[in-house]
């Protein structure tokens, strides 16, 4: 028996990137295979729905970013009990939750619980995975199968199936606002990019700040040093940015060997000026940084002249600091 959602497709991130960029055209509505029914909000009737649909995915995916693209830690799994109902007092369930530590099997079968979770971690305290794990407490995708054994899912949207109220909202959002509906409806297209195959491909450019599909996933544990996505358009703004931000490293990196040789020069016969002493301890600690920022193999004493005011800025910084010290 094989389990087939009918979500997983590239389209779905293709969408969803168009979605969030722009509204849909006027009589054009994007969806899901997966979706039994057509999203309300997306129906085209009401372009109001349409903006305040958009609005919330864009706060999903825009969390999802922030967390790292993950919705809890990778170690983390939801404890979630509730109580009640309580007879003559309340009719509801009410439901605790909270992150714990994912418990590892080993191959011998026993259990070993992970360390404890990085409190630090974006994800950790972020109310997506609060919304995602209610959402499916409520809402259960329909399920079924065929003559050939496959399991197959689809998605009915909450505005028919009509679950019961939601408990976990965003801060943004309470039980009372009108615009429920469209929540609801939201969170059930973010689950779905999530469970699309190709939801890690989906990033926003950090110069023009419209969403793209990626070519391929990012490495794992990759992280940008300087700058950040970008899309096509934008590639060679991100290269000058990359460019820029070298630059300005590496002359940091200078200056600071600069400071630290103005203070340390005392004059002799050997070192008689004081801005030859300072260019040659920079061009023999620095010279990789001198070709990033200006192209040759040494500098002159006219460099540190030019630079004269930065460097005893940070010469009088480095007193300051020892001496505190």
């Amino acid at each position: 028996m094989r389990i087939v959602s009918l979500s997983e497709n590239l389209q779905a991130v293709e969408n969803t990137a168009n979605l969030l960029n722009d509204p849909p055209p006027s009589g054009y509505t994007y969806g899901f295979p997966v979706l039994g029914a057509g999203l309300t909000s997306l129906s085209g009737y009401d372009r109001t729905a349409i903006v305040i649909f958009r609005g919330f995915l864009q706060k999903l995916v825009e969390e999802w970013l922030r967390c790292g693209k993950k919705i809890m830690p990778e170690d983390a799994e939801v404890d979630g009990y509730g109580t009640g109902p309580v007879e003559g007092y309340s009719t509801s369930v009410d439901w605790s939750l909270s992150l714990i530590p994912k418990a590892r099997q080993l191959t011998d079968g026993s259990f070993v619980q992970a360390k404890e979770l990085d409190c630090s971690d974006p994800a950790h305290n972020t109310w997506l995975w609060r919304v995602y794990w209610d959402y499916l407490e409520r809402a259960k995708p329909n399920i079924w199968f065929n003559s050939d054994g496959e399991v197959l899912f689809t998605y009915m949207t909450p505005v028919y199936s009509q679950p019961e109220p939601f408990i976990a909202l965003p801060p943004f959002l309470n039980a009372d606002s009108p615009d429920l509906n469209c929540w609801m409806e939201a969170v059930l297209w973010f689950i779905l990019l999530l469970n699309s195959g190709y939801a890690q491909r989906l990033d926003r450019c950090t110069f023009c700040k419209r969403y793209f599909v990626r070519k391929r996933e990012r490495k794992r544990g990759q992280v940008y040093k300087r700058g950040g996505p970008s899309c096509g358009i934008c590639r060679s703004e991100s290269s000058k940015a990359r460019t820029s931000d070298a630059r300005a490293d590496a002359k940091d990196r200078m200056l600071r060997v600069a400071a630290e040789a103005w203070t340390d020069w005392k004059k002799s016969n050997r070192t008689p000026d004081r801005y030859a002493a300072v260019a040659d301890r920079v061009n023999a600690k620095c010279k990789k940084d001198i070709y990033i920022t200006t192209r040759r193999s040494r500098i002159e004493p006219l460099w540190v002249k030019r630079n004269e005011k930065a460097i005893l800025a940070r010469a009088e910084r480095n007193a300051e600091n020892k001496g505190e010290n």
